[in-house]
């Protein structure tokens, strides 16, 4: 299976979401799992998938690629919900 392939699967087999309390991860076989944090998403992602959470490659991998921006974008997402959640709850 080439690279790309191997991203289309990934993104064919998992169904990401954020809920009040988290974030939702629903398998394609039926499986769900639930985290807390961003932090814990993407350090079990990276788990499954086999791509280390940190360090650099001497090549550049457009699968390692395509994980990592999804990993950014989670976190970036979740850190705009905190402040957001925080400020409103300070405010009131």
């Amino acid at each position: 299976m080439d690279k790309q392939s191997t991203i289309r699967s990934i993104r064919s087999s998992y169904k990401i979401d954020q809920v009040e309390n988290g974030w939702t991860v629903s398998t394609g076989d039926g499986n769900m799992f639930v985290f807390a944090e961003a932090r814990e998403l993407a350090e079990w992602f990276c788990l499954i998938v086999g791509v280390p959470m940190a360090g650099k490659k001497e090549q550049d991998d457009p699968l390692e690629s395509e994980i990592r921006k999804l990993v950014k974008s989670y976190n970036i997402v979740a850190e705009d919900v905190d402040k957001r959640f925080l400020a409103s709850h300070v405010r009131a």
